[in-house]
């Protein structure tokens, strides 16, 4: 036996063994295997090893102590879960031999999670499924969950975008209560009588929340633009239910064949959408430009208009083009309104090449019969157009004001020395450009429009830039090469739109704007972010079954994304987009951070290059597409 003295040297050599060790606090991230790492607050990402990762959910919070390995690489022990923010989740319903499990659609999830004989309910093999944690893994790497609900069976119509709500918490039932808030027009009194002027819409044919009407007339020196945006804050009281359940909802998601409106459809589609022959409320900006397109005058006004006709993209673009002729005064002056407004925006800022857009066409089951290209016309840059002048004259008459500004800072401080380098070597008339200040990325964006090179420098730049954002500050945009920019023209459609309308209101009645911060910008742009992945999730899920039946199939594609692991590849066809891994290719090939190039001896890949490609493989529980090289 050990003496007193022996015990407490052990003790002490334990202690100090122990304190030796560096425990840590972080966030754990899965990965595409069974391992995972915990994300410290100073950016360190620990190796997980399997049979630790087994013991917790990836967003959990841990404390971890940090072991030297064999190999003499650093891993993580789980001493201690802190915060384990997984509770309810959606999944699939598997069964493993006798064993039933749920497959989790959480990405980075790479295990099953048992169900027990009492929580199965009537739930069958292939239903996805609503779940919540009963029991968490952090003692043995065992755990359990039960069944909420059935969403419904894998063919059932409309299950992606059923499946999409649950998982996001898509608010798509308006509650008892939500509805309260809706009040007489605040500004009746204030309105001017614009009913007078025809006003048209141009939107797509089934549209019926009609935000925005135009019209257009020559002048002398130049012409008259109006653009009467719907009002929908003037009907709805500020910080009623009804707003705040609109704001909760930030925007209109439009999923393939299941649309939940921001508003009301009683508001957005009737009470306040600029409908043919209906007389409406209506926020005016009344414009006039010169000859060259610079603004000489605008004006907000409160008023009422009265829509003189509701038109199709389609059949607008085929009057501009003279293919056929329309009936209304405005749409010769306004094609004028598009050639002198966008020759203005080429010259002085920036314009972005057209890119076609896809419609997702199902059929009675709910799922893809086709997808059309629609390729941009000039009815899309007209109403475009005119939504840019209106945006940049809202965010000019409230640049003073603590209110809502859309800005875009430019190129990513992290990418700042790479875009040097790259200039230096292809275009080093270039290369002193102060391009992180507005006007010289204006001139450097224009003058590589015009420059040979091997190397796509304007792709690769457009890869190297800060996403816009929500500010309460006026703050330039350089995506767009404006001084100050705001939105103002989706009321019915977008949160910041209607709070944007707000501030409008509130200054030309002379009132306080809306106390707007930037924890409440961040809000809303997060929940902006949530939205375009529930839309992004059910367009996956549709077009990862549409191509699983085109399998053996070849496809012009061009590159769109390069990364060390491969490159992302849009197909010309339906703009489908997916993966090609580079050890799908032979040969190593070396990646060129700078100019984002794959390359060896004999191959190169790089932006906008065109490749054909053949269906790989699909990943249905991460809804992603891989393809490999023709």
């Amino acid at each position: 036996m050990l003496n007193l003295d022996s015990l407490q040297q052990l003790k002490q050599l334990k202690k100090e063994i122990h304190d030796s060790v560096e425990r840590v606090e972080g966030v754990v991230r899965g990965s595409q295997g069974r391992f995972g790492f915990v994300r410290l607050e100073d950016k360190r990402d620990i190796f997980l090893p399997p049979p630790e990762m087994q013991k917790v959910f990836p967003g959990d919070r841990v404390r971890i102590a940090i072991i030297e390995q064999k190999d003499g690489k650093q891993a993580g022990e789980i001493e201690k879960l802190l915060e384990s923010p997984l509770d309810t989740f959606i999944g699939r319903y598997v069964v493993r031999g006798k064993a039933h499990f749920v497959e989790p659609d959480i990405l980075y999830f790479n295990r099953l999670l048992f169900i027990p004989p009492s929580e199965r309910k009537k739930a069958q093999p292939g239903d996805y499924i609503q779940c919540r944690v009963k029991r968490h893994p952090i003692r043995d790497g065992k755990s359990l969950v039960d069944i909420l609900d059935t969403i419904g069976s894998a063919d059932s119509p409309g299950i992606e975008a059923a499946l999409t709500v649950r998982k996001f918490g898509l608010p798509s039932e308006w509650q008892e209560g939500d509805l309260e808030g809706l009040v007489e027009d605040q500004y009746a009194a204030e309105r001017k009588d614009l009913t007078h002027i025809p006003f048209v819409t141009i939107d797509s044919p089934e549209s019926r929340d009609l935000d925005d009407a135009l019209y257009a007339e020559c002048t002398n020196n130049g012409w008259r633009l109006m653009v009467a945006i719907a009002d929908p804050s003037a009907l709805i009281a500020p910080d009623s239910p009804l707003e705040r359940a609109a704001l909760a909802r930030n925007s209109s998601v439009y999923m393939p064949g299941k649309v939940i409106p921001m508003l009301p459809e009683s508001i957005s589609q009737e009470h306040c959408s600029l409908l043919a022959g209906e007389t409406r409320p209506a926020m005016v900006c009344d414009i006039e430009t010169d000859s060259q397109g610079e603004i000489s005058r605008f004006e907000f006004l409160t008023a009422t208009v009265r829509s003189a006709a509701k038109l199709n993209y389609a059949e607008v673009a085929a009057h501009l083009r003279g293919d056929q002729q329309l009936e209304h005064a405005a749409l010769n002056p306004l094609k004028q309104v598009l050639d002198t407004l966008l020759s203005r925006r080429r010259e002085k800022h920036l314009v972005m090449d057209d890119r076609p857009d896809y419609r997702l066409i199902l059929n009675d089951s709910g799922k893809i019969e086709l997808i059309r290209k629609v390729e941009r016309n000039d009815a899309h840059r007209l109403v475009e157009e005119c939504m840019l002048v209106t945006n940049r004259c809202a965010a000019e008459f409230l640049r003073e004001q603590p209110a809502l500004f859309m800005t875009h800072r430019g190129v990513r401080e992290d990418r700042v020395e790479n875009i040097k380098t790259l200039l230096a070597e292809f275009a080093p008339e270039l290369k002193d450009l102060p391009f992180t200040e507005l006007k010289a990325f204006i001139e450097l964006q224009q003058q590589l429009a015009q420059t040979q090179s091997d190397r796509p420098l304007r792709s690769i730049i457009s890869r190297m830039l800060e996403r816009g954002e929500w500010s309460v500050e006026a703050k330039p945009h350089h995506g767009l090469g404006f001084s100050c920019y705001t939105n103002c023209t989706s009321p019915l459609r977008k949160s910041m739109d209607f709070m944007v309308q707000r501030c409008l209101h509130a200054k030309l009645s002379g009132q306080t704007l809306p106390a707007i911060d930037s924890n409440w910008t961040e809000q809303q742009q997060e929940l902006l972010q949530r939205n375009r992945q529930a839309v992004h999730q059910v367009e996956q899920m549709l077009k990862c079954q549409y191509l699983s039946a085109r399998s053996g199939e070849n496809f012009a594609a061009r590159i769109v994304q390069v990364a060390g692991g491969g490159f992302t590849v849009r197909l010309d066809e339906t703009g489908i987009e997916g993966f090609v891994d580079v050890r799908s290719i032979e040969g190593k090939l070396s990646f060129d951070p700078v100019s984002l190039r794959l390359y060896n001896d004999k191959q190169l890949f790089q932006l906008d290059q065109d490749v054909q490609v053949t269906l790989d493989k699909i990943d249905d529980g991460r809804h992603r597409i891989f393809f490999k090289l023709v």
